[in-house]
Order: structure tokens, then C-alpha cells, then sequence
């Protein structure tokens, strides 16, 4: 006999959910998952599937975009971490630093780690000089957010329990370089680069390690969260 999927109990528990959830609940005139799932160019099940099933984990920006709008509501709202929404308040700093946000999460270099929404990194910051950070090309402190690495895939160039400075303004993989992204199975460090005349707009997804395979997505199919600017690593 088969067996009867079984509902992920933090599908319906996660604040992105149960916003979504509360939205629909409210509209008026009522629309249906269904219904909803073809508004936002998605498959009949696609609302339900992810809502009450956890797939996929994080809605692609483009879905996440169309069904903000036609809820009302605005798209930060539909983002389930902080990584991925900026930061309006000022970080703490002092005249001779800034502080930057460390958020308690892991980018896979390798088979793409998890993402917790609960890890805002409130209350953990790491203080560089000013002048230190002026040298990145006076990158806006607000954007930029630090977090470790897990795995071996992009080694040499980033080893696992490296940590990384990423720039989260810079969500457009143009020039090339190193992003961490969601690729739709986990959060990941990997090379991106728009693939020349694709149609629509895919990425090549590449890993220093040779003993990874490249991979390819559509450019809405990824969260890219933006360009790594510097790594630290303990000797």
C-alpha cells in the first residue's frame, strides 16, 4: 500500500507561510490556491505544495514578486531570513568602526546547507575599521553581511569554516564571480555567470573543486543573495 505523503509540520508554522496563508484569508473577492497558483504562472498544485508540503522551501523571486503583488503586500515579506532583506536600521559603530551583521547560518560549499529563519543575527555582529571597509570600493555597510562556509566544493579558493564578507546590493551576477545563493535544494557558495544568449536568462553554476559538476538554472529559479567580497580564514 502507499503511503500517504506526510505534511511538513514547519511548512504551515514559518512566518512566510503563515503570512501567506493570513493574506489569502483575507482577500476578497476569495481565490483558491488553485486559482492563485495560475495568477503567479505556477502549476494548479504549486500554492498548495508549497504551503502545506515545504516544496519548494523558498519561493523563486519572480513567484515571490507576482503573488506579493497580488496580495498586497510587499515582497520583503514573503523573504524567510534576514540575509536576504536589508537592513533599514543603522549598525552599531563607533567613529573608528562599523559593525557588521554574522548571521548563524552556513553556505554550503557543497550539497547546499539550510537556511534558519530564525537566524537574524541579532545581536551578533564582528566590528571592522571604517577605513578597512572603505577599501572595498565604498560598498554601503548596511548591505553587507557575514557568514560562514561549509564544505569543500570551491576549494581551494574557499576552504570549509572560512568566513566571508558578502555583499548583498550586488544580486546581479554580471561580471562573473562568486555568489552565495539559493539554488532551490540549499543555500550555497558557488562561481555564477549568465550563460551568453540563453533564452529565458540561465546561469552556469560552477565549483572550484574539480571533483564537482557544473549545473545550470534558470535565472528565476535561484535567490542569488549576493557577491562574496573577502573571506577570512583560521590558520
Amino acid at each position: 500500500m502507499a503511503k500517504t505523503p506526510q505534511r511538513d509540520q514547519s511548512a504551515t508554522t514559518d512566518p512566510v507561510r503563515r503570512r501567506i496563508i493570513a493574506a489569502i484569508a483575507a482577500a476578497s473577492p476569495r481565490i483558491s490556491l488553485k486559482q492563485l497558483s495560475r495568477a503567479i504562472g505556477r502549476n494548479d498544485a504549486y500554492l498548495q505544495q508549497f504551503l502545506h508540503r515545504g516544496t519548494p522551501r523558498h519561493l523563486p523571486e519572480n513567484a515571490r514578486h507576482r503573488l506579493a503583488a497580488f496580495l498586497g503586500l510587499d515582497q520583503r515579506q514573503l523573504v524567510d531570513s534576514a540575509l536576504f532583506i536589508p537592513v533599514t536600521g543603522q549598525s552599531p559603530a563607533s567613529e573608528s568602526g562599523r559593525a557588521v551583521p554574522f548571521l548563524d547560518v552556513a553556505a554550503s560549499a557543497g550539497g547546499g546547507s539550510f537556511i534558519d529563519p530564525s537566524a537574524d543575527g541579532a545581536g551578533r555582529h564582528i566590528s571592522f575599521p571604517r577605513q578597512w571597509l572603505q577599501q572595498f570600493g565604498g560598498h554601503n555597510p548596511e548591505s553587507l553581511r557575514l557568514i560562514s562556509i561549509s564544505g569543500d566544493s570551491m576549494a581551494p579558493k574557499l576552504e570549509h569554516d572560512d568566513l566571508v564578507l558578502v555583499d548583498c546590493s550586488q544580486t546581479k551576477p554580471s561580471p562573473p564571480g562568486i555568489f552565495i545563493l539559493d539554488d532551490g535544494i540549499g543555500l550555497v557558495a558557488k562561481q555564477i555567470e549568465i550563460i551568453p544568449n540563453s533564452t529565458p536568462v540561465c546561469l552556469q553554476v560552477s565549483s572550484e573543486n574539480p571533483s564537482y559538476h557544473s549545473y545550470q538554472r534558470a535565472i528565476d529559479e535561484v535567490t542569488i543573495i549576493g557577491r562574496v567580497i573577502w573571506f577570512g580564514r583560521r590558520l
